[in-house]
């Protein structure tokens, strides 16, 4: 759950609930609710729910390996009422992503997958993503067991425990949909062109499907959010201009001693820049910069917490470019309040070493690692090996020319070893970019694909609607990334009630049939309407 961050330049940071290149720790869809507590809603039971361990295969392309590994799983049927789905057996499938899965998508009432399963009479399951969390297949994340995370070893997990759970809880002739934000909203919607006979359909929400390398549409999103962003100072500057000007200063000022003085006295730099300067220290600088503008607007207006609906939105961003300040001391105040708000602590220094940070993320111990940094250096195995997605600012954006795309070729090498170089990356892009079909040849039935306005990942969505196949894309005004997936909440986005209606209109299509008519003539509105107000009322 989860596309598509930031302030992370050590573990201990990592695991304090920053953001690292583009992601929160904790994940993309798990990450907004965590707060700072890595293991925030890991262990709560929710009624009805049972959370166990999966024997999973360990390398489903090798027959020969018969290697099994535990893979921790949730399971729900408070909500399973065949009468509800017509006689049938309805099964949800969250599909869990790049970090410790939480039990709240298969447990608390108020989340949509939830609401969706008490409209439907399903049962409920989520499975913990290899690799993260508890789910382990091996003790290590050495490079060399790094080479079974893959996207194509995650979907063969899910197409297992589906053929299992079919077999363990007798589902005759059942109804598997599956569902996923972000990066597992991407994988969700693979599963349903790799394994179509498995599931009926899929809701993929902020499903990233081009697999784009150099990601550099991520900031041309961010520039069109603050376009509209209606705040203007006494100079009558919009706020992207704000950042632009922001942004060339710094660049500017970085090119001198003098320039990295400036910076170090304005930005608190710890360490400091001086004599020993790289290059990799400047643009590790202008990465971290852009985290806290990513940690802004990624989840703006969102219902995933109170920070997201009041706290860390593109309008707060924008009054703090706005004050009657030195545009870098306004970054420096925007630094405070992001790490305030996202993060909860208030800093007086900002950690800038990519040695540090590498050194960190080249640990291999998972119990060193902790939960933030076994999240960041797993994704950013993925990242390398195979999905893209490295945020550049490559583009002609406001963020300037200050995060090229060797510094993420760098950091891969850095991190993984020699072999991980540009050529190695570039080309296993390409490889899965043809694998899966990107958004020119991907080819699937029965997918619904919301993506929301204001989600910088929804440059990478897939948008070609097509009714023989039964592709529903579903665009929301104003709402950000994975936005339909969480609560309802007074003064949301005003499109997000009309796409949860979509997304329901197209689970009827996918449920009900000829054998399985739908019994309530009750309309669309009337089940998000009622839906909704339970969601408040608790």
């Amino acid at each position: 759950m989860r596309a598509p961050a930031l302030l992370l330049v050590a573990l201990a940071a990592v695991a304090a609930g920053k953001w690292f290149r583009g992601r929160p720790s904790g994940g993309f869809v798990n990450g907004p609710f965590r707060r700072l507590d890595s293991r925030a809603d890991q262990t709560t039971q929710y009624p009805g729910q049972t959370i166990s361990n999966f024997s999973q295969k360990f390398d489903h392309f090798d027959a020969l390996d018969q290697r099994r590994w535990n893979q921790r799983a949730f399971y729900n049927p408070i909500h399973a009422d065949r009468d509800k789905s017509s006689g049938q057996d309805i099964v949800f499938l969250m599909i869990g992503g790049e970090g410790r899965e939480g039990a709240k998508w298969s447990g608390d009432d108020n989340v949509m997958i939830m609401q969706y399963a008490q409209t439907y009479g399903a049962t409920v399951f989520d499975l913990e993503h290899r690799f993260f969390g508890d789910s382990r297949p091996i003790n290590d994340m050495k490079t060399s067991s790094l080479r079974y995370l893959t996207t194509e070893q995650a979907l063969a997990d899910l197409a297992y425990f589906i053929t299992v759970m079919n077999q363990e809880h007798k589902f005759k002739n059942p109804k598997w949909i599956t569902f996923g934000g972000s990066y597992p909203g991407a994988l969700c919607a693979q599963f349903r062109s790799k394994y179509p006979e498995l599931t009926a359909g899929a809701v993929a929400s902020s499903a990233p499907l081009w697999l784009s390398l150099d990601f550099y549409q991520y900031a041309d999103v961010v520039e069109s959010v603050l376009k509209q962003t209606p705040i203007e100072n006494e100079k009558n500057l919009r706020c992207d201009e704000l950042v632009r000007q922001a942004f060339d200063r710094m660049q500017q000022l970085s090119l001198t001693a003098a320039g990295r003085q400036e910076l170090n006295q304005k930005l608190r730099l710890d360490p400091p820049f001086g004599d020993a300067t790289t290059k990799a220290d400047i643009n590790n600088l202008f990465a971290n910069l852009y985290d806290a503008h990513q940690g802004m607007i990624q989840y703006t207006y969102d219902g995933s917490s109170d920070k997201s609906k009041n706290y860390a939105t593109a309008a707060n961003l924008c009054r703090l470019y706005n004050q009657d300040k030195d545009l870098i001391d306004n970054v420096w105040d925007l630094l405070q309040y992001y790490n305030q708000y996202w993060n909860g602590v208030n800093i007086t220094k900002f950690a800038n070493s990519y040695d540090d940070m590498i050194k960190e993320l080249q640990e291999t111990d998972y119990d060193i690692l902790g939960d933030g940094g076994n999240e960041g250096r797993g994704w950013l195995w993925l990242c390398c090996n195979e999905i893209g997605y490295l945020q550049t600012t490559d583009g002609d954006s406001i963020f300037g020319s200050t995060l090229p795309m060797n510094y993420f070729y760098d950091m891969c090498t850095d991190m993984f070893g020699d072999d991980i170089n540009a050529p190695f990356i570039r080309d296993n892009n390409r490889a899965a970019q043809d694998f899966y079909g990107g958004v020119d040849d991907f080819d699937a039935t029965n997918l619904c694909l919301p993506n929301g306005k204001f989600d910088p990942w929804s440059a990478l969505g897939y948008y070609k609607a097509d009714a023989a196949r039964n592709i529903v894309p579903v665009v929301i005004e104003g709402a950000a990334h994975c936005s339909d997936m969480y609560p309802p909440y007074d003064n949301e986005p005003k499109a997000l009630p009309a796409a949860r209606e979509q997304i329901f209109a197209f689970l009827d299509s996918v449920i009900y049939d000829a054998d399985h008519p739908k019994k309530s003539a009750g309309s669309f509105t009337l089940a998000v309407a009622l839906v909704t107000i339970v969601a408040r009322l608790l």
